[in-house]
């Protein structure tokens, strides 16, 4: 909020406005960094505040006894400012925190309820894991430096993994101003996401890119529920295998609860899933996307 525009100021002139922003952001502690909490700010809120702190700034003219003065005054008002933002902000707490929520200890009303739920991913094997062993050497050393600079050993396992994501769709709604085009676009951009995008750690020695072999969307209006107790006991560590078992527990659950979801799916493996229909990712996708337009239009007899 003070980077970027701030050069020839005096740093007297700075610090009340800076204060005045951090107690307003993180309560009547928040001038001391020890005391402050992780906090994620939208655009919008960051827009604002940094809008605040170049008019103070420059309503002192320079002057640090006039700077204190003004940052006071503000601090009077701010709530009101800062709720009113809130409230009337499409997005106050930006579109990573309408995902994924958002907590605010010191302020109760800036918290966010997460509508998306992820689980974590698992294999549906038993783990087996590779050790790979290395040392680093100085190419320069001289004749009396022996050995290795540094000998390491890391361990290195790759699987089929069944992961689970729910979201909550009125939540998500909700979250985003009751915008239903927004939360179609988030969820078609969000299943891709899930089938193309892998973790990052180690990129540069593992090059971890996969896409999904199998995808089921589903859509209801029953509490989710996991199909991880598949596999509970591990299975074979093939596509075709696992699809298998998860679809035979699909269809024991549906015998049982009968809950009467729709369905698509997408599969590498030359599978069938009674009751679903099968696609590409960008089907899928589509589909997922016409969820929030449905559930926003209203109910016609």
């Amino acid at each position: 909020m003070l980077d970027g525009w701030t050069g020839g100021i005096d740093e007297a002139v700075l610090k009340p406005i800076r204060e005045a922003l951090l107690v307003a952001v993180y309560g009547k502690n928040g001038v001391d960094k020890k005391s402050r909490q992780t906090l994620l700010l939208g655009e919008a809120e960051i827009a604002f505040l940094t809008a605040e702190a170049r008019r103070l700034a420059t309503s002192a003219a320079g002057d640090a006894r006039a700077a204190e003065e003004l940052a006071k005054e503000w601090r009077k008002t701010d709530k009101a400012n800062l709720k009113a933002l809130g409230e009337g902000a499409k997005l106050p707490g930006g579109l990573t925190a309408a995902l994924f929520g958002r907590m605010v200890t010191s302020d109760p009303r800036a918290n966010i309820d997460a509508p998306v739920h992820v689980a974590h991913a698992f294999t549906v094997h038993a783990e087996e894991a590779e050790s790979d062993y290395f040392i680093a050497a100085d190419d320069l050393a001289r004749e009396e430096d022996t050995g290795a600079d540094t000998i390491q050993e890391t361990e290195l396992t790759s699987g089929l993994f069944y992961g689970y994501v729910v979201v909550d769709i009125p939540g998500l709604l909700s979250n985003l101003a009751g915008d239903a085009a927004l939360a179609g676009a988030v969820l078609h951009n969000l299943l891709y996401r899930i089938a193309e995008v892998s973790p990052g750690a180690k990129i540069g020695s593992t090059a971890p890119y996969s896409r999904a072999s199998f995808l089921l969307v589903e859509a209801g209006d029953r509490q989710p529920r996991s199909l991880a107790e598949a596999f509970r006991d591990p299975c074979a560590a093939n596509a075709g295998v696992a699809i298998g078992r998860l679809v035979g527990h699909l269809a024991r659950l549906d015998e049982t609860y009968a809950t009467g979801e729709t369905r698509h799916f997408l599969s590498l493996v030359n599978t069938d899933m009674p009751g679903a229909e099968r696609g590409s990712l960008a089907d899928l996708a589509r589909f997922a996307g016409t969820l929030p337009l449905t559930l926003a239009e209203p109910a016609t007899s």
